[in-house]
């Protein structure tokens, strides 16, 4: 290409061109501009460093230029004016040629130059680019680390809130729970609310058939205390008479000698013998019998009921300690461990709390018979002390009577029956009963009724010992628990060949009661001796009695 340059530079290069003709020239124009146009066309879809084609090969490209010259040469015109008139513009055509070679030339260095800046630029690039990759990685790192932590803290949020979810079922089904266990138990209290409904109307009517039954006992003592009335009107009236036979023939015999004139005892006790007994020794005993028999019958029934309960609910250790203790106080302490050890073992024998419950009415029954007012106690302390002197310093006719009189005036409606009650709970408790238990306030309730008949017994033997016998004192009596056994004062309830070896030795409750009556001597100083002697002996149980394993 360099040769092809310097030809066309040099002058002799200059004047074959005017010789070859313009057509020669032109021809060579145009092909040498579609070669530098395909050039520069190589040239920018060429890779960076590489060559182009008639560089590698600039020989090549000058034979093809020499023979494109010479067929233009071959095919140009002979006419002689003709190619005068084309020479002037094929010179211009070859100016312009030389031009366009130049600035092929340019064209090709300024593409290399253009390949070394583009490669440079990207060198530069690469290079520029290497360095924010590293900071780019740095950052992603940084960016992953920071995920991971908040990875981690997502974690930790989702165990809470699975710790959460699981403490918030927990509660939905204790929740549930306790609302099925508040369900039973509406249940359980609608059906003891109806129980106590059912128990409560037939509480009201046994009341009203109790009330109409004392209703026809009170008119049935009214006539009967008419009666005595009327007896102790016509009994005056005897005694009036006699006393004014006895005035008649006194005066008729024409004793002279004056009479002394009676003492202020004289005339009270005057006053007191006018009245005779309304009872009998015998039918006081009958009475006492009586009740004996009905004291059995509630005690075996309660303690039947008791064994028979469907204990589902024990009580609190705390309230049966407290009922033992209770109980020791009424029936002794051997008792109360044979209840406790049938209660312990499973046993279901309804004997020991049988004869705890004989004991404790026993002991109501002489407490309500001997007091005055058994609902007031300070009241009744007052006047026993009182009733303790005059009965000390006037015959026993004079002091009965002044006892019925009192006990006449006091006497008023009876509560005693709850009070019963109470040491009724406690010795069933003692036995292994709940309150808690299956239809325990029925049970309470017929319990309460047998009581409160009880009473009435209760209270009419002691209008008869106090208000119907006034000559003497007539008294239930019965031994407390742990006195020694005396056969001569006591009987066996259940007579065994082995009681006598039992003489002397504690006895365990009593179950039924005896009759003791005053006998008022007085004695050659003229003081009262005062002793009770026994019409009907009270029967007690022997240790014999118990299973010794129960004690």
């Amino acid at each position: 290409m360099w040769r092809r340059l310097s030809s066309i530079l040099t002058p002799g290069s200059t004047s074959h061109s005017s010789e070859t003709g313009p057509s020669r020239s032109s021809s060579r124009t145009l092909k040498e501009n579609n070669h530098l146009n395909g050039s520069n066309h190589y040239a920018e879809s060429r890779p960076s460093g590489e060559m182009p084609a008639d560089r590698r090969n600039p020989a090549g490209s000058h034979s093809r230029q020499q023979s494109d010259l010479h067929l233009s040469h071959e095919s140009a015109p002979s006419s002689t004016f003709s190619s005068i008139g084309r020479r002037k513009k094929s010179e211009d055509k070859l100016k312009k040629s030389h031009d366009n070679k130049i600035n092929s030339h340019e064209i090709w260095m300024e593409g290399g130059r253009k390949d070394k800046e583009r490669d440079k630029e990207t060198k530069d690039k690469d290079s520029g680019s290497r360095k924010p990759a590293k900071e780019t990685v740095k950052s992603l790192l940084k960016d992953k680390e920071s995920l991971t932590s908040q990875i981690q803290d997502l974690r930790i949020q989702l165990q809470g809130v699975e710790e959460r979810d699981r403490i918030t079922q927990t509660r939905c089904r204790a929740l549930e729970n306790e609302v099925q266990t508040f369900k039973r138990k509406s249940a359980q209290d609608d059906d003891e609310i109806q129980s106590l409904i059912t128990t409560s109307t037939h509480a009201a009517e046994a009341a009203a058939k109790h009330i109409q039954d004392l209703d026809q006992k009170n008119q049935g003592l009214e006539d009967q205390l008419r009666r005595m009335r009327e007896r102790v009107q016509r009994a005056e009236a005897a005694a009036a008479a006699a006393q004014q036979a006895a005035a008649n023939s006194a005066s008729a015999v024409a004793f002279d000698v004056q009479r002394p004139s009676p003492t202020e005892s004289n005339r009270a006790s005057q006053v007191f013998h006018s009245k005779a007994d309304s009872y009998a020794g015998a039918e006081i005993i009958r009475m006492v019998e009586t009740l004996n028999a009905e004291v059995l019958q509630c005690a075996a029934f309660v303690a039947e009921a008791v064994m028979a309960a469907d204990i589902n609910l024990k009580e609190e250790d705390r309230v049966v300690e407290k009922c033992r203790k209770r109980a020791v106080d009424r029936v002794g302490q051997r008792l109360v461990e044979a209840m406790k050890h049938n209660a312990e073992s499973g046993a279901k024998d309804p004997f020991p709390l049988q004869l705890a419950l004989q004991h404790t009415i026993l002991t109501w029954s002489c407490y309500i018979v001997q007091s005055f007012t058994p609902e007031n106690q300070d009241l009744n302390r007052h006047l026993t002390n009182i009733w303790g002197r005059v009965s000390n310093n006037e015959d026993a006719a004079v002091a009965g009577k002044w006892r019925a009189i009192m006990a006449a005036q006091l006497k008023g409606p009876s509560t005693s029956y709850r009070a019963m009650f109470d040491d009724f709970r406690y010795m069933m408790v003692s036995a292994g009963w709940s309150t808690k238990a299956t239809n325990s306030a029925t049970l309470a309730a017929n319990i309460q009724a047998r009581l409160m008949t009880l009473e009435s017994s209760i209270l009419k033997l002691k209008e008869a010992v106090i208000e119907g016998i006034t000559s003497t004192e007539m008294v239930p009596s019965m031994w407390v628990a742990g006195q020694p056994y005396h056969p001569a004062e006591m009987d066996s309830a259940y007579p065994d060949p082995t009681d006598p070896e039992f003489v002397n030795r504690p006895i365990v409750c009593s179950t039924d009661l005896g009759v003791q009556r005053l006998a008022v001597t007085r004695t050659k100083d003229g003081s009262l001796s005062r002793k009770f002697d026994t019409l009907l002996k009270p029967k007690v149980i022997l240790p014999s009695a118990l299973d010794d394993e129960a004690l």
